[in-house]
């Protein structure tokens, strides 16, 4: 990340942001850092099951369309999409580096957490190995000590009472650790840095989702897999929850279906002050369709075949069919 590259960042998003046409060497620069940035990710976090180019490829483009086009009421955007926020507050490169791609919080790391819990919903073998990647962090910080890597890059652990010892390599430690059939996972994570030596986190969840065996692989049929907005009672549900709003929520709801801004929903409402005045309000009454809907269908937003973000838009697309009053005469959006 040179400071060359850094110091273009605001130049080519000003350019972007003022002509679309113009943003071909920020999305380059986009994609090549949100590569990196997933590096350490394991396939569970990508919506193609796999880290390949094709995944980081798709995750980079539905990260920058995110920056471009979905306004967010969080700080540091409130009521603005991430890279109008960026343009307006005049963040330099690193900042909007930050907020879009590297931070914890930021709108690319977002997308993958969505992603992750999509999969874990989908999948008990990844649920499987999710618990036993979060049990050997509990079982590291118990018995062992964290050695540094340097920056960027995941601790390897190594036992706190490690003195000298032959390393052995890794097919011959998996071996011991199948001899261990019915141990604790203590014994087998303490077993494996013992013969093997310091290992990270994600080496050991791989080295021992190896020898101990997960629940059956299940795969999931894309032919049975349907969207939610086309199960049976979803329309009956939008319409009742409907029913259930206010008049100043339904104007709320209606304008949101027709794609209005943040800023056009204040001028068009008067109760509404400021943005965050919208973003709760909004909030509040895409939960009340997203509820009715998964309470008539019994399921659970884990459950659910896609992220409550996801669940709204594709119900307010199914209000729009059951009410197209809503949109403007002549109306597709």
């Amino acid at each position: 990340m040179g400071s060359h590259s850094a110091d273009r960042w605001p130049e080519m998003l000003q350019r972007f942001m003022e002509r679309q046409s113009q943003g071909a060497d920020l999305l380059a620069e986009f994609m090549r850092h949100v590569a990196a940035m997933t590096r350490g990710y394991p396939n569970a976090y990508f919506a193609l099951g796999r880290r390949n180019d094709e995944a980081v490829d798709d995750l980079g483009h539905r990260a920058f369309a995110s920056c471009t086009n979905v306004v967010k009421g969080r700080f540091p955007f409130q009521g603005r999409t991430p890279f109008s926020a960026c343009l307006e507050e005049a963040f330099d490169g690193r900042t909007i580096r930050y907020h879009s791609i590297y931070a914890k919080l930021s709108i690319t790391r977002e997308i993958l957490r969505d992603d992750y819990a999509h999969n874990l919903r989908r999948d008990p073998v990844l649920r499987w190995r999710a618990e036993l990647y979060s049990n050997i962090g509990k079982v590291l910080k118990a018995h062992c000590e964290p050695v540094s890597q340097g920056r960027a890059l995941p601790p390897r652990w190594r036992l706190s009472e490690a003195g000298l010892s032959v390393v052995l390599q890794p097919e011959v430690v998996e071996m011991h650790l199948r001899d261990m059939a019915g141990s604790s996972l203590d014994e087998l994570v303490v077993t494996a840095l013992r013969k093997g030596g310091p290992m990270t986190r994600s080496q050991l969840a791989r080295l021992l989702g190896d020898v101990l065996q997960p629940p059956t692989e299940h795969h999931v049929d894309d032919q049975e897999q349907t969207s939610l907005v086309d199960q049976m009672g979803v329309r009956r549900s939008v319409g009742l929850a409907w029913a259930t709003l206010e008049d100043q929520d339904r104007q709320l709801l209606a304008s949101l279906a027709r794609g209005a801004s943040y800023d056009e929903l204040i001028a068009e409402h008067d109760h509404f002050k400021h943005r965050t005045a919208v973003s709760r309000a909004v909030s509040r009454c895409s939960q009340v369709l997203v509820n009715q809907v998964l309470a008539d269908l019994g399921l659970s937003e884990e459950q659910a075949s896609a992220p409550p973000r996801q669940l709204v838009e594709s119900l307010l697309e199914v209000l729009v069919e059951l009410l197209p009053e809503l949109m403007p005469s002549g109306g597709a959006r």
